[in-house]
């Protein structure tokens, strides 16, 4: 499984849904090749997970809005949940379509592997926001996750003086989560000896959940100063607590992912800073490869997997949520 998921496979942990479940109401999509000089030929497909995830969503909207500037037809073929039988039966519609490039992000980096090693025999690019291992696809563009420098972006936001912190690890055993979470827990904890760090809680993902369990620890150890939310529900939840117990501004929290909920948490001042992703670049990104890789090779031929492309996350704060240049790591719940 890729680290470009980060916080996303949260749901495939913890939700598990019927194929038929997941393809109700998710037909195929299509956005039209734009008119003019600039428009060719090429027809894409884009096969994504989970698009009730704002994350996703953004992806697909960002890929549909790429297309059409750069003149090309994609047609999209999501699926609403986790499952990942709904994700194949998509997938295979969209390979029965030949298309002449193809964006697919599964859950599971793998599942799809004998699938790209055909497809790029035959001169179809591949492009993944969950690279394969060994790489099998044309390219992987996804959410790095070196977030550890992002640390020296939030230490004038803590609270000064000793106390506690504690980080919401969402669920454990989740390796792409860890990978994008964990190195920047530890540089925080390394760059603030002043602050004891209580065991690591987890929700399941359960907004309600972490609410309780904030409560609590606020209760319990009154001098907490810092807490640290793997994902979007644990954000959610802690700063609901925050905000009952009237801690904000005396509790730092700082949450990874920028969902609407959360944004609104950010700029009411119950969360203290996000570390978002960019999946608006993820997806537009993700056009242009298949797009620039087709026209270069109009002749087609077998393709050679051409490494990865991290996008990097931002801290994203109350004063600079709204700058423009921030935009695009802001999650959509729809385009």
């Amino acid at each position: 499984m890729s680290p470009s998921f980060s916080t996303r496979i949260l749901a495939a942990a913890a939700v598990t849904v019927t194929a038929a479940a997941a393809l109700t109401g998710c037909g195929a999509s299509s956005t039209p090749s734009a008119s003019g000089s600039g428009a060719t030929d090429i027809r894409l497909a884009a096969v994504l997970p989970n698009t009730s995830d704002p994350f996703f969503a953004t992806i697909s909207c960002a890929a549909e809005a790429q297309a059409k500037t750069r003149g090309v037809e994609l047609k999209t073929y999501n699926t609403t949940n986790t499952d990942a039988n709904a994700l194949a039966t998509n997938f295979q519609t969209a390979t029965l379509t030949q298309p002449n490039g193809i964006l697919v992000t599964p859950f599971n980096n793998n599942q799809f592997l004998a699938q790209y090693t055909d497809l790029m025999s035959k001169g179809v690019p591949v492009v993944t926001g969950s690279p394969s291992e060994p790489q099998a696809e044309y390219k992987s563009i996804y959410s790095d996750t070196d977030t550890a420098p992002l640390a020296a972006d939030i230490a004038s936001l803590i609270p000064a003086g000793g106390g506690s912190m504690v980080f919401l690890g969402g669920a454990p055993g989740i390796p792409p989560l860890e990978q994008r979470t964990q190195p920047f827990v530890d540089a925080v904890t390394k760059a603030h000896p002043e602050l004891a760090a209580l065991p690591t809680e987890y929700s399941g993902f359960d907004v309600n959940k972490a609410t309780t369990t904030v409560s609590a620890l606020i209760l319990a150890h009154p001098d907490l100063k810092l807490i640290i939310a793997a994902d979007g529900p644990d954000g959610l939840g802690a700063a609901a607590a925050i905000s009952q117990a009237g801690k904000a501004g005396q509790i730092a929290l700082v949450a990874f992912d920028a969902v609407p909920g959360e944004v609104d948490a950010l700029k009411a001042g119950t969360i203290t800073a996000l570390i978002a992703q960019n999946p608006t670049d993820i997806g537009a990104k993700s056009i242009d490869a298949l797009v620039d890789y087709l026209q270069a090779h109009p002749d087609g031929g077998a393709i050679s997997p051409d490494g990865t492309v991290a996008v990097p996350n931002k801290v994203l704060t109350k004063d600079t949520v709204g700058s423009p240049e921030n935009a695009g790591f802001l999650y959509k719940a729809s385009c």
